[in-house]
């Protein structure tokens, strides 16, 4: 963008009125290029957040988009490769949009995934699942990975299943404002023919965010922002 103004860190920004968040990742080669359309004839601010692995901020950008615009953001021109350098970015607008995510691995179109619904406000007191498909069939690896997208803390909890309903994995993730955690299936299980099922979290108070990442038969990423119950 033309007309960008970087974030001075640790800065306060007022929310915008539709708040997205994904994964990204810049270890071992990875980027992201981040395709925002707004959706409406009105202009709108948005504002690009990104931390790292625990939290911590590191790279913020704030522009105007007019109506029925696109605008890409290359994540690696501005947040270099560190072994912390993934979980969760964060967009705030004030319409509609449509977010575009293209995965690259060595500089290589790995995966792409689109975003359009925002981070879910929960009601008080309700319990709220997000849902997600893993497999270690063969040489499939899948890797979870839970983020915290808000300035405090949240916590929430995931069960794996087997295809058989046979519960394989469960814990506790509780997470410091804008944290990410990675549970990587192959190390928890290993490899089988039947080892593929539903991955459950549960979730109250405030939503997080989960990633699954698919790799070991190239990469794919998919974001799951929106509770299937």
């Amino acid at each position: 963008w033309m007309a960008c103004v970087l974030i001075v860190l640790g800065g306060a920004l007022a929310r915008g009125q539709y708040f997205y968040a994904f994964y990204y990742d810049r270890s071992g080669g990875q980027d992201l290029e981040i395709n925002l359309l707004n959706t409406m004839p009105d202009p709108t601010e948005v504002v690009i957040t990104a931390y790292d692995a625990y939290g911590k901020l590191l790279w913020s950008l704030k522009d105007t988009m007019e109506g029925y615009v696109g605008a890409f953001v290359q994540l690696g021109r501005y947040v270099p490769e560190g072994k912390a350098h993934w979980g969760v970015v964060t967009v705030e607008s004030e319409e509609r949009l449509v977010i575009g995510l293209e995965y690259l691995v060595d500089g290589d179109l790995a995966s792409v995934d689109h975003i359009s619904q925002t981070v879910p406000e929960l009601a008080p007191e309700e319990h709220y699942w997000l849902g997600a498909y893993w497999t270690q069939v063969g040489d499939a690896s899948t890797g979870l990975i839970v983020m915290n997208p808000w300035d405090e803390p949240v916590a929430c909890f995931v069960t794996v299943y087997r295809q058989d309903g046979e519960i394989v994995y469960e814990g506790e993730f509780l997470l410091n404002p804008h944290e990410a955690s990675f549970l990587d299936l192959e190390d928890e299980l290993g490899h089988g023919p039947f080892l593929w099922g539903l991955v459950d979290v549960e979730m109250a108070g405030k939503a997080v965010v989960v990633a699954v990442e698919y790799y070991g038969r190239g990469l794919k990423v998919d974001n799951i922002t929106q509770y299937y119950f």
